[in-house]
This record gives structure tokens, C-alpha cells and sequence, in this order.
């Protein structure tokens, strides 16, 4: 029998029991390694990868002589030995193209006005911290698979999550670099046959109970915080990021949508609900400042982080404090789905921008992202109380 993934420890090692028939149970962060059970009570370490284009099972070690960071980083090293041949990218004179590094300060300058600050922030942190002490002296065009998935596999032991996330914005230089000639445009992409650690799902969905609990806490919340909580209905109700809610403005709020000038993917539309309308005309009434949720003590200004407040508001609705902000995200996005609603139609709503499931809906009429958005905001509203 196969057991469901789950991180692979000692611990997990020493909880697992042998049955009737040998089982494996696969990690949920490294593709191909497991934990192999045998019937006799044998226990060892193994890893599922392709040698020479078949399929193999290669035993790491036994789990009472290897322990589980021992087996990992060594199937690490497996995969990066069993690699396919190095491509390496390599110029048509063979001349040592520009260094990593300069590459870097190239993709940053050309990416400021495409890009926001914040974005960028974040890529110069991966670059600092692992890409550039790593790689950053090397000539773009004699980078191998090798270079790529020793640095990559090395940062999976620590990060994997961060390893993914910084071997995306390798991925992106280099794509920048055939784009802008640097490279030729046919140049292969040497970390193309680097797997990707598998990720754990994040994000909590909250249930019925626990939107009832946070709906009476926003039906009566003290005074200080009254703005605060129109603003988590409005996320709840659109499913906006916190950010976007705390930035609107009145000249992005129109009669059956929003129209944001800035978000994490650029300008989109958000389909509003009879509800969501109906508070932003509530709140409408009587407002001076540009801002939805101006400041309390300088209206010129938008509110305060909304994601603090949440984080002293959370103990006092009874929820658990694993739950973020963004979450309330989450809900809308999965109660839509539960209602009916397609995966692209979930994303739509988002604002996902993914060329291959938002495409075939580009056609989509409004009336029908309206009806979507009625739904899932009176399903929420009803469990809100």
C-alpha cells in the first residue's frame, strides 16, 4: 500500500509500522524519495529517478545506520549526478559571454519600470543571499546543469521552498538574456532539466464556524477598528488582496466593478457583488478623503497595515493564529469552486493572470462574472451571519 506524502524525518521513520504487504511513503517536498517498509520491519531510505532514460529505484540506506537529512542530501547529489548531459550555452565564436552577476544588474535596471518596487526588493534579496555567491562569477554561456543543480539542490536541504523560488528568477535572467541577444535565441536553458522541489499546499480555508465567529465580531467591532473590519468584509466579499483593499481609492470604485490601477499582476477589474456595492455605498456617504479606508489620523494617507490589525483581531474572533489575512483570500476562491464555480472561473475572479486557463475565457460578458460573484458573496454573507 502507499502511504500519503508527508515530510519525510527520524521521527517519521521511527512511526512507521510494517504491514501485511512492503509500502512506500513518498516525501512531500522531494520528488522521488521515500521511505520504503518492508513487511520483515526493514526500513530504508530510497529515491525514484531516471538513469539513462529508464526508471529506477536506488536504495539510499538503512534507516537505522543513515538518518533522513543524510538520505536526503544524498539523493540530492543522485539527482544532480544522474542529471541529463550538461548543456552548456555555448556561443557561436565560443567566447566567454558576460558574468552572471553583470547579467543580473542588467535584468534589475531593464525590469524598474515594469515591475514594483516590491518585486524587485525580493529578487535583488534571492540574488544577495544564494544566487549571485553561488554562480554570479560564471560566464552565462558556460553555465551547465551541473553548476545549476549542485548550487540548487544544496539550497533544497535548507529552503526548498526558496530553492524553487530562486531558480524561477535564474530562469527569468536567463530567458531576459536570449530575449535581449546576449545570448543567441535558440540558446538551451541549462537548469530546464532541474525538478522543481514539490511543494506543501499553504493557506487555510475557513469554515462555516469560523466565518460565523469573525461575521458577529465584524457585525460589532469597537470603534478603533470599524474601518478595519469593512475592510476584511470587502476582502471576504471580492477576494482582494489586503494591499489592494487598503490602497482604493474612490476613482477605482465604479458602479459594478473595481478598477485597479496597481496589483501584484498589474491592472485588472474586480466584478463586484450586491453586497460588496452595497458597503462601499455606505461608505461613500459623507467621505472627504481620496482613499476607501483612509488613515484615522492623516485621511490623506490610506490605513494602516491591515495585516497588523488582523493579528490582534484574530485572538478576540477565537480563530487560530495560523490564520492570515490572506486566507480570507483563500475562502473566497475555494467556496467558489465548491459552489459550482470552474477553476478558471475562480481565477478570473482572482485575477490570476494565466495565459492557458484564462484565454478561453477571455470572451466571458460581465453579466456572467457578475451572477459569480453574487453567489459566492451571498454564500459568505450567509455564514457571516
Amino acid at each position: 500500500m502507499r502511504k500519503e506524502p508527508t515530510y519525510l524525518s527520524d521521527l517519521s521513520a521511527r512511526a512507521a509500522r510494517p504491514a501485511t504487504k512492503e509500502y512506500a511513503v513518498p516525501d512531500n517536498r522531494m520528488s522521488g524519495f521515500a521511505l520504503r517498509v518492508q513487511s520483515t520491519g526493514t526500513k530504508s531510505w530510497v529515491l525514484r529517478l531516471k538513469v539513462d532514460g529508464k526508471a529506477k529505484r536506488a536504495t539510499l540506506g538503512n534507516t537505522l545506520t543513515m538518518s533522513a537529512e543524510e538520505a536526503r542530501a544524498r539523493a540530492h547529489q543522485l539527482l544532480a549526478a544522474h542529471a541529463p548531459p550538461d548543456i552548456a550555452l555555448l556561443a557561436a565564436d565560443d567566447r566567454p559571454a558576460i558574468k552572471l552577476n553583470v547579467l543580473a544588474g542588467r535584468f534589475l535596471k531593464a525590469k524598474r519600470e515594469v515591475w514594483k518596487p516590491s518585486t524587485l526588493k525580493a529578487i535583488q534579496i534571492y540574488l544577495n543571499s544564494s544566487i549571485l555567491p553561488a554562480l554570479g562569477d560564471q560566464a552565462i554561456n558556460r553555465l551547465t546543469t551541473s553548476d545549476i543543480a549542485e548550487w540548487f539542490y544544496t539550497y533544497s536541504t535548507t529552503s526548498p521552498g526558496g530553492a524553487n523560488q530562486a531558480l524561477s528568477h535564474l530562469r527569468s535572467m536567463l530567458k531576459f538574456a536570449r530575449e535581449t541577444g546576449v545570448l543567441p535565441p535558440d540558446a538551451p536553458d541549462p537548469s530546464k532539466p532541474i525538478r522543481r522541489n514539490t511543494r506543501r499546499a499553504r493557506g487555510r480555508l475557513l469554515n462555516a464556524q469560523q466565518l460565523a465567529q469573525l461575521g458577529a465580531w465584524l457585525e460589532a467591532p469597537p470603534i478603533r477598528w470599524r474601518d478595519v473590519a469593512d475592510a476584511i468584509r470587502l476582502i471576504l466579499l471580492t477576494g482582494c488582496r489586503s494591499g489592494e483593499i487598503a490602497r482604493l481609492t474612490w476613482a477605482e470604485v465604479g458602479s459594478d466593478k473595481l478598477s485597479l490601477s496597481s496589483t501584484k499582476t498589474g491592472k485588472r477589474d474586480v466584478v463586484l457583488s450586491h453586497l460588496a456595492l452595497a458597503l462601499l455605498d455606505r461608505r461613500k456617504r459623507g467621505a472627504s478623503s481620496v482613499f476607501v479606508f483612509p488613515h484615522q489620523a492623516n485621511p490623506a494617507k490610506p490605513i494602516a497595515s491591515i495585516d497588523a490589525a488582523w493579528r490582534a483581531i484574530r485572538p478576540l474572533v477565537g480563530l487560530a493564529k495560523d490564520i492570515r489575512l490572506h486566507d480570507l483570500r483563500h475562502t473566497y476562491a475555494s467556496h467558489a469552486i465548491m459552489i459550482g464555480e470552474t477553476l478558471n472561473m475562480a481565477g478570473k475572479l482572482l485575477g490570476h493572470k494565466r495565459p492557458k486557463t484564462t484565454e478561453i475565457y477571455a470572451h466571458m460578458d460581465a453579466r456572467h462574472l457578475a451572477k459569480a460573484a453574487d453567489r459566492v458573496g451571498d454564500l459568505i454573507a450567509n455564514w457571516l451571519g
